[in-house]
């Protein structure tokens, strides 16, 4: 692999604190016994606090965030019980197929890419066909940067007796989520976006509600069962609380991260993505570029999708950014293909100066394509 250090501002994994990286340099931990058992156990109290879900059952997985979701679909759903999918991206529609590994009874509720989930048409849904007593969807649409009205979505889910189940994996961290105030079933996340660490560790909660119903569904999973990881920890949980070996250098390295955001505060940290991703939106705005999200108030914190001025290749821009200034940003996916660039801003990039340097980026690579850009115009149109 190319030994060249590209800054990362992809949608993740994201470019990481040195801080973090030396934590993952330290000598490994034993991944069992009284010392690791008591360090586990108070990552996971972290987790909790940082999801605001202290009723919850956590189980940090170790995987990617594909299997969290894996666990939360299936541990509910996989005994063949009806779900309704609401999606409005590629993330979206992912749910569905994973939600089809587990049962044939898979109802999609589709809204066009770019809007936001509707509580209302949500509602009408549920209201059609009372069976249905899971709702899936997902928090951040990575693919669009639309961030989903979750709290009303899952009101909506209370209201009608289903259990809300959460793709949280691209907000986790840098997005307001308040898992026990909200009433949601449950949340899947990943280590390397908003948790600022590296990929293989794939958190997931359940609401004492959602338990009930693991506890009574006979799921085709082991690995990815919830009551495979609840057995060890109440069977095991002395010594070696988890089914399998864990990383315990990730695990070090996220206990680390969760202390960091804790100590920032939940609140300021929402407040400090949401200021950046306006800053990233309005100065590339003013550069020809259109939110794919279409209302500001849907845009997400942490993932920023953008349509290219016409004319203008995706493509072209992540090439110049890449060889020409180091940097790594994400393209369009499915529809958006070659039409759009998106932006991860989590973590240590969620900072004014990444972003100034990021817009000078792009103006560089717009006049490099012939474009005339004012020196200037973009960090004009991010002060605004």
């Amino acid at each position: 692999m190319d030994a060249t250090h590209y800054k990362l501002m992809i949608p993740g994994p994201i470019e990481l604190d040195p801080a973090i990286l030396a934590e993952m340099g330290k000598p490994l931990a034993a991944h069992y016994g009284p010392e690791w058992v008591r360090f586990y156990r108070e990552t996971v109290s972290l987790l909790k606090r940082v999801m605001l879900a202290e009723r919850a059952r956590v189980f940090p997985v170790a995987g990617p965030g594909t299997a969290a979701i894996e666990m939360a679909i299936g541990g509910v759903v996989g005994d063949g019980k009806k779900v309704l999918v609401a999606t409005n991206g590629f993330f979206g529609d992912r749910l569905a197929q994973i939600a089809r590994a587990y049962t044939t009874h898979v109802a999609t509720l589709e809204i066009p890419w770019g809007q936001p989930l509707d509580p209302q048409q949500l509602d009408d849904a549920l209201k059609q066909d009372p069976e249905i007593r899971a709702v899936a969807l997902v928090h951040c649409e990575t693919s669009t940067g639309v961030l989903n009205p979750l709290k009303e979505l899952a009101e909506v889910c209370n209201q009608r007796g289903a259990l809300c189940l959460v793709d949280a994996v691209s907000s986790l961290g840098g997005a307001e989520l308040r898992f026990d105030e909200w009433g949601l079933g449950a949340i899947a996340s990943a280590t390397q976006k908003g948790l600022e660490c590296p990929p293989g560790l794939a958190p997931v909660a359940f609401s004492p509600e959602a338990w009930e119903v693991v506890e009574s569904t006979e799921s085709p999973q082991w690995y990815l069962s919830p009551k495979t990881w609840a057995w060890y920890e109440e069977q095991w949980g002395e010594w070696h609380p988890h089914p399998t070996t864990m990383p315990s250098g990730l695990m070090s390295a996220l206990h680390l991260s969760l202390t960091r955001i804790l100590e920032e505060g939940l609140e300021a940290r929402w407040a400090r993505h949401e200021r950046v991703a306006q800053a990233l939106r309005k100065g590339l705005e003013a550069l020809g570029f259109a939110p794919v999200a279409r209302e500001e108030r849907y845009a997400s914190p942490t993932v920023t999708a953008m349509r290219t001025p016409e004319g203008v290749e995706a493509g072209t821009i992540l090439r110049f950014l890449k060889e020409e200034l180091g940097v790594l940003i994400g393209g369009g996916l499915g529809q958006l293909k070659g039409k759009a660039i998106r932006v991860g801003h989590m973590g240590p990039t969620a900072r004014m100066g990444e972003i100034v340097s990021l817009l000078y980026g792009v103006e560089e690579a717009l006049r490099h394509q012939g474009r005339t850009i004012e020196p200037g115009q973009a960090l004009r149109g991010a002060r605004a």
